[in-house]
C-alpha cells in the first residue's frame, strides 16, 4: 500500500489526476447515488440492490460496485487519504457514503479533502473533469483535514439519504456546517422529489421546459441544465432516462427510444399539448399517470400519495 491514497469521482478526474505528478496511488469511486435505491442495507444487499438497478439502465455492474467499496476500504490503511470530491450532489452523496463506511471500517491515521466548487479559471464550473493536470496539482496544497464534526455530519446524512422516511432532510439543510457543499446539495436532493402542483422533478420541469423554448436536441439541453444547475449536472444518461418518462406522461414527442446515451445523437424531441398543461400546472404527473422511482431511501410509487417538495415552503408534503 502506498503511503498516500487518492480517491476521487471517476475515470476522467482519475486519468487528469494521473498526469499531475503528485505522490501516491489513485483509486475511483464513482457510483451515481442520485439515481436507483440507497437502503440503509448490509454491503451484500447494498451491492444487489445497486446491480439490478443499473442492470435496468443497460448498465451491467460486472464487480464494480463491491471493487470500489473495497478499494476505498484497503485505502484505509494509508497514511493519507485523500478524497476528491466537488461540490455536486453526485459528488456529495458519493462523499457521505465513503465517509460513513470509513468511519465505520476504520479511519486511516490522516484524511483530508479536495473539494471546491469554482476555479477561477473555468466560468462555468461543473467538476474536475473539466481541470488540467497542472490546475488540479495546484488544488494539492489546498487539502484541508476532515474535522470529527465533518465524519459525524456525513454519518447523520447517510442514515437520513437511506432513510424510508424523508423528513430529516430539510432540518439538516439547515443544521450541516462542517462539509461546506453539503447542504446545498442535501437540498437539490429534495428538488427531485416531485413538486405539490405538477408532480416532476426540478430536472424534469427544466428539460420539459427547455424543449417548450425550442431547445430540443441533446446538445442544447445539456448546455442549458448546466448553465442554470450546477449543484447538479445532468448527465447524457440522466437526460435520456428524463426524456424518456417525460415521453410515458405523454409530455413529449420525438422521445429516444434506445436505452444507451447513444440514443440521444438523434433526438429532436417536441413538447405535447399534455405537457404544456404539466408546465403550467394544470395537471399532475403523478395522479395521472403514477409514479416508479427512488429518491435514495425513499421509494415513490403509484398514483399517490408520495413525498412531495414544496420548494417554497421548504418543506416536504405528501399528495
Amino acid at each position: 500500500m502506498e503511503p498516500i491514497v487518492h480517491v476521487c469521482n471517476g475515470d476522467s478526474t482519475a486519468d487528469i489526476l494521473s498526469l499531475a505528478d503528485l505522490p501516491g496511488e489513485i483509486r475511483v469511486w464513482a457510483d451515481a447515488l442520485d439515481q436507483g435505491p440507497v437502503l440503509p442495507v448490509s454491503d451484500e444487499d447494498h451491492w444487489k440492490h445497486r446491480a439490478e438497478f443499473w442492470a435496468t439502465r443497460g448498465m451491467p455492474d460486472d464487480g464494480r460496485l463491491a471493487a470500489w467499496d473495497r478499494g476505498v476500504d484497503e485505502a484505509a490503511r494509508a497514511e493519507e487519504l485523500i478524497l476528491w470530491f466537488e461540490h455536486d450532489l453526485f459528488d456529495q452523496l458519493a462523499l457521505i457514503r465513503l465517509l460513513s463506511r470509513l468511519a465505520r471500517q476504520g479511519l486511516p491515521q490522516t484524511l483530508t479533502i479536495v473539494s471546491i466548487d469554482r476555479h477561477p479559471e473555468v466560468p462555468n464550473f461543473l467538476g474536475f473533469g473539466q481541470l488540467k493536470p497542472e490546475q488540479l496539482a495546484q488544488l494539492w496544497p489546498r487539502r484541508t483535514p476532515l474535522s470529527r464534526d465533518a465524519i459525524d455530519e456525513a454519518i447523520t446524512a447517510w442514515i437520513a439519504v437511506t432513510s424510508a422516511d424523508p423528513r430529516a432532510l430539510p432540518y439538516l439543510t439547515r443544521r450541516i456546517k462542517a462539509l461546506p457543499f453539503l447542504a446545498g446539495a442535501l437540498e437539490r436532493h429534495l428538488e427531485e422529489f416531485p413538486d405539490p402542483t405538477s408532480g416532476m422533478s426540478r430536472t424534469e420541469r427544466q428539460v420539459l421546459a427547455a424543449v417548450a423554448r425550442g431547445e430540443s436536441n441533446a446538445e442544447a439541453l445539456m448546455l442549458n441544465s448546466h448553465a442554470s444547475d450546477p449543484r447538479y449536472p445532468l448527465t447524457d444518461m440522466q437526460l435520456l432516462v428524463t426524456l424518456r418518462t417525460l415521453a410515458r406522461c405523454g409530455f413529449l414527442e420525438g422521445a429516444p427510444t434506445g436505452t444507451t446515451p447513444a440514443a440521444l445523437a438523434p433526438v429532436k424531441a417536441t413538447v405535447t399539448p399534455l405537457g404544456r398543461q404539466a408546465l403550467a400546472g394544470a395537471i399532475d404527473r403523478i395522479h395521472e399517470t403514477g409514479i416508479d422511482e427512488w429518491r435514495g431511501g425513499v421509494h415513490l410509487t403509484g398514483k399517490g400519495p408520495v413525498w412531495r417538495w414544496d420548494s417554497r415552503e421548504r418543506k416536504l408534503i405528501e399528495r
